[in-house]
């Protein structure tokens, strides 16, 4: 628990840093730097979920925690982009299409790990995630982004069945490792029903969105930091 905690207290720090630099309007809450409503319960499944889930990855450790740094760059990619939504109009579909681009580079990365460690100890949590990583693509889904989060997250039970069926007797940290990672995808629906109901919410003021060359960046500020918006681990 002190780990977890610590966890949540650097997320804490990543995310007010990020949203300092995105300076004045970057947020899109009417240019006070603050990060609009739908971008902070963001925040909060990162922090409650993302961050439990990728503390006991690491504690598995091997290919569970590769596997978990790259759904850490998936979420923070997911972040940048409902950032520029809650400052900027909805763009072209062109442009929309590169705005994607970062969130669908790190969901093909995570399903082309899991093929190429079928030999792997921990196929099963590998292929947990990969079956239902694509529910991070519900950025892009419209009218029911919801009920597809739902869908992707039923196609990972077959596996987290096996790891609970493996680990039930021989170590909880992989039966905690399960209940983190699906409560991911139940948070995430609850979100949308909230925030995103038919479709990612884009502002009805502000620039249409761009893309610029480093991804999708904070409207009006400077392109965000590089790096994870989840603390690295070592």
């Amino acid at each position: 628990m002190a780990e977890l905690a610590s966890l949540v207290q650097r997320l804490e720090v990543a995310v007010t840093r990020l949203e300092a630099v995105s300076g004045p309007g970057g947020g899109g809450a009417g240019g006070s730097g603050a990060v609009s409503a739908h971008v902070e319960a963001f925040d909060a499944v990162v922090s409650g979920p993302v961050a439990e889930y990728m503390s006991l990855s690491q504690k598995i450790g091997g290919d569970v925690k590769k596997h978990a740094d790259m759904m850490q760059r998936a979420f923070t990619a997911e972040r940048l982009l409902l950032v520029k939504a809650s400052g900027s109009q909805k763009p072209a579909d062109s442009v929309l299409t590169s705005l994607l681009a970062p969130v669908s580079k790190v969901i093909s990365e995570v399903q082309s790990f899991r093929e190429s460690n079928r030999s792997s100890p921990h196929f099963n949590h590998l292929s947990a995630v990969s079956e239902s990583v694509p529910a991070l693509g519900w950025i892009a889904m419209a009218p029911k982004p919801g009920p597809y989060v739902k869908e992707m997250q039923d196609a990972a039970t077959f596996y987290t069945n096996r790891v609970l069926k493996d680990y039930k007797e021989k170590d909880k940290t992989h039966v905690d490792w399960v209940k983190a990672y699906l409560a991911i995808w139940t948070e995430l629906q609850v979100y949308i029903k909230q925030h995103h109901t038919t479709g990612l919410t884009w502002s009805k003021s502000g620039p249409v969105a761009s893309a610029g060359p480093a991804g999708p960046a904070a409207p009006g500020g400077p392109a965000p930091p590089p790096g994870p918006l989840l603390p690295p681990w070592t």
